[in-house]
C-alpha cells in the first residue's frame, strides 16, 4: 500500500480519485497493522475492533439519514402539490362566483399554480388570468417581493404578462388611476400578446399627463 501510494504521488500515473482513496486508506491499514503488532499475532476481527464498529455504525447512520431525508423531500413535494391543487380549485371557485378581485391577494406559489388550471373552464381561467395580470401590474400581495415577481414573469404565459404590461402602461399614462375592470386589455393580450406588448411599450414611451 505504501509503495503503491508513493508511486501514485510521484509518477502521476494514478488518477486524482485513486490517489485520494489511497491517501484515505493508508492510515487505516497502518492502524490495523499496529493493532496486530500489539496483540501478539492474534487474527484481526473487525467485529471486535471498536474503530471499525464505530465506522460501520456511522455508515448505517448516514444511510438512515439519507433515506429519511429522501422520504421527507418526497412528503414535502407531495404536500406542496396537494396544496397547489387546493389553491387552484379555490381560485376557480372564486372566479366562477365572480369574487376574484383585488381583495384576494396573490400568494407566492400562485404563478406556478396557474399551470394546474389548464383544461378547466375557459371563462374562469380568463378571470384568473386577469386577476393575476392586475396583481403583477400593481405589485400586490406576494408580488411585492422582487424575487417572487421575477419568478412570476418566468412562470406565467405571455398573454398574462402582456396583459400586465399593458395595465401598467395604462396606469402610468393616466397618473395611476385605472378602473377595476378593463376587459379589452385581457382580450387584446389573449388575441395578440406580442402586439399588446408593443402597445404597452409605446404607451410607456409616450409622455403622460403633467
Amino acid at each position: 500500500m505504501e509503495d503503491h501510494l508513493r508511486f501514485a504521488r510521484n509518477s502521476g500515473a494514478a488518477g486524482e480519485t485513486e490517489r485520494m482513496q489511497l491517501e484515505a486508506e493508508l492510515p487505516e491499514w497502518q492502524r490495523i497493522e499496529a493493532l496486530l503488532d500489539s496483540s501478539e499475532g492474534a487474527r484481526y476481527d473487525p467485529e471486535t475492533d471498536p474503530v471499525a464498529v464505530a465506522a460501520a455504525d456511522e455508515v448505517r447512520r448516514r444511510e438512515r439519514a439519507a433515506t429519511d431525508a429522501l422520504e421527507a423531500a418526497r412528503r414535502a413535494e407531495r404536500e406542496r402539490r396537494e396544496g397547489a391543487l387546493r389553491r387552484a380549485e379555490d381560485l376557480l371557485d372564486l372566479a366562477r362566483a365572480r369574487k376574484l378581485d383585488t381583495s384576494v391577494l396573490v400568494e407566492a406559489d400562485d404563478p406556478h399554480v396557474w399551470r394546474m388550471l389548464c383544461g378547466r373552464s375557459p371563462a374562469a381561467v380568463r378571470q384568473v388570468d386577469a386577476w393575476m395580470a392586475r396583481a403583477l401590474a400593481a405589485r400586490s400581495g406576494a408580488l411585492a417581493n422582487p424575487h417572487v415577481r421575477a419568478a412570476a414573469w418566468e412562470a406565467l404565459p405571455q398573454r398574462v404578462t402582456a396583459h400586465a404590461l399593458l395595465l401598467q402602461a395604462l396606469a402610468d399614462s393616466t397618473a395611476g388611476s385605472l378602473p377595476e375592470d378593463l376587459p379589452f386589455a385581457g382580450a387584446l393580450a389573449e388575441a395578440a400578446p406580442e402586439a399588446t406588448e408593443q402597445l404597452a411599450r409605446w404607451l410607456a414611451a409616450t409622455p403622460g399627463p403633467s
